[in-house]
């Protein structure tokens, strides 16, 4: 599923407004994708539980934060801090 529709399917938000943000906010963006590959590494290893139970923490970590952005709560700028390319951040 493309990054937009994703978003606009969890958070009930109009799709164009979701891609004027992600082509004006690059931080944005980077949440949307790293949400987008986060939930596609929870389909992945769904059958794993401790995969999934950090990849389920992850998906609502980034959900705070897209919903913050959408709200107008959140900087304009900066990373992601709950996914990198490396997977997700893992507390210890």
């Amino acid at each position: 599923m493309p990054t937009a529709a994703l978003i606009t399917r969890r958070f009930n938000v109009d799709e164009l407004a979701v891609r004027r943000l992600c082509n004006s906010h690059p931080a944005f963006l980077s949440l949307c994708e790293d949400y987008a590959t986060a939930c596609c590494a929870l389909e992945r290893w769904r059958n794993d539980e401790a995969k999934a139970a950090d990849y389920r923490s992850v998906i609502e970590e980034l959900e705070r934060e897209i919903s913050s952005f959408l709200t107008g709560s959140a900087p304009i700028d900066g990373p992601s801090s709950a996914y990198s390319t490396n997977g997700p951040k893992r507390s210890h």
